[in-house]
């Protein structure tokens, strides 16, 4: 460059001109030889991630599943899991351990990220980095604009999953033939009553499932706490269907249901090999507990025609992090399709997503799933969400724990069962109120 005292000729002007224009120049901006520009080096910073399931708490997982991408897609970040194992979300935050993106089911967010206040507004990053959100399944970005009153506190991630387990071998020994996807629940009963026996002193069981699940994702979309009035609904003839329908498969004669055998559902299916089909209703087992089982699956029993509702978990920005648009944009590119059809591939997640690939790909590169009717993991005819309150999973809760407890082993009919269930969410509501 001249230097400012040495006076610039006409030709060097309009030179000068020329190159400021881009006019007569091969590469325009560029002298000769000059490097095309760098993007520009960010500061390395760290983000923390916290899911408040224990989903994630595996060695290595976090890193395997999520870290190296988001490393390789931006170098500057250094993603670290917060592990479930380091305390709930109350105490890390009251420790001020730094956290910027909060993974939570619709089913346990309430309690962790709204009791918290953790939850932030992020339309107007959405629109920032301009996010398209018609690639998401419409009724998982419904369930989160209802909880947010409207707002967008989150982005869907995944959608878990909802099948039967079967025990082929169970099956084999009392010549019971396999289920098939599209059962519905009478077919299941009958199934259930065959397989519900005492052999060789052995007691077996036809079908066990997560009761509360059942009733989170019940296929009839019922109101349970009406999110503007809060009025609860608990004890009408929809709910008691609903009830009755669960509580007859532990009804069967032989099953004798009790405390020790209700909080073994899941034992007495992996562990005993004692109950021959089992739903958790709210995700899919891993290979270690599938192991010693010869096992298969089945789509989630039908209830006029349509399967369970969503069960999403999302992804949320914490208010208090120090880098909200980094954090955005890491859960902008965790929940794209490049993302989560690798995921998808490998049968690790079941991504809210809106594309008809997924589908198409799910769990073909899974050994696990090989020989398996994998067909029946992503979710079809999915049941309206129930409309999401702050009290709709404490209303579940009591109706597939204390309610049916108490009709099992407790004495209780289904009418004061309910009942009961019903008063104890609207004195928990109370409560609340009086605080």
């Amino acid at each position: 460059m001249l230097k400012p005292s040495i006076a610039i000729g006409a030709a060097g002007l309009l030179l000068v001109l020329a190159a400021c224009s881009g006019a007569g120049a091969p590469d325009a901006g560029k002298g000769a030889g000059e490097a095309p520009a760098q993007p520009e080096k960010k500061e390395p910073i760290t983000l923390y991630f916290y899911n408040v399931g224990s989903n994630f708490n595996a060695e290595g997982y976090f890193e395997e599943k999520f870290g190296k991408a988001i490393k390789e897609k931006f170098p500057h970040i250094t993603p670290v899991l917060i592990p479930t194992t380091s305390g709930a979300l109350d105490k890390l935050i009251a420790s001020n351990q730094p956290i910027d993106v909060i993974f939570g089911s619709v089913g346990l967010a309430y309690n962790s990220v709204f009791l918290n206040n953790t939850q932030y507004d992020i339309e107007p990053l959405v629109k920032k980095y301009k996010t398209d959100l018609s690639r998401f399944e419409p009724q998982t970005l419904e369930m989160i604009r209802q909880m947010s009153g409207g707002k967008l506190y989150a982005l869907p991630f995944d959608n878990q999953a909802a099948v039967i387990y079967y025990n082929k071998t169970l099956f084999d020994k009392f010549g019971v033939a396999y289920p098939k996807d599209g059962i519905t629940w009478d077919e299941l009963y009958n199934l259930s009553v065959k397989l519900t026996r005492n052999e060789g002193g052995v007691q077996y069981y036809g079908f066990t499932i997560s009761p509360n699940h059942y009733f989170l994702r019940n296929q009839m979309s019922l109101n349970f706490v009406d999110p503007q009035t809060l009025q609860v609904s608990l004890t009408n003839d929809d709910v008691k269907s609903l009830m009755n329908n669960i509580a007859r498969f532990y009804q069967i004669p032989g099953f004798n249901p009790d405390q020790t055998k209700m909080n073994s559902l899941v034992k007495m299916f992996f562990q005993d090999q004692v109950s021959a089909m089992w739903t958790p209703v709210s995700g899919l087992h891993v290979e270690k507990d599938l192991a010693p089982l010869n096992w298969d699956i089945v789509s989630y029993p039908t209830l006029n025609g349509f399967g369970p509702q969503p069960y999403p978990t999302f992804m949320f920005l914490n208010v208090g992090s120090k880098y909200k648009d980094d954090a955005y944009q890491v859960m902008d590119f965790l929940s794209t399709e490049a993302f989560l059809t690798e995921k998808a591939k490998a049968a690790t997640f079941i991504p809210a997503l809106s594309s008809p690939n997924i589908p198409k790909v799910f769990g073909q590169d899974a050994p696990l799933y090989k020989g398996r009717n994998i067909a029946a993991i992503p979710l079809k005819n999915m049941a309206k969400p129930s409309p999401q309150s702050k009290y709709y999973s404490a209303a579940t809760t009591q109706l597939g724990t204390n309610a049916l407890r108490g009709i099992l082993y407790e004495g209780k009919d289904v009418n004061t069962a309910l009942r009961d269930a019903e008063e104890a969410v609207k004195k928990a509501i109370e409560a609340d109120k009086n605080k």
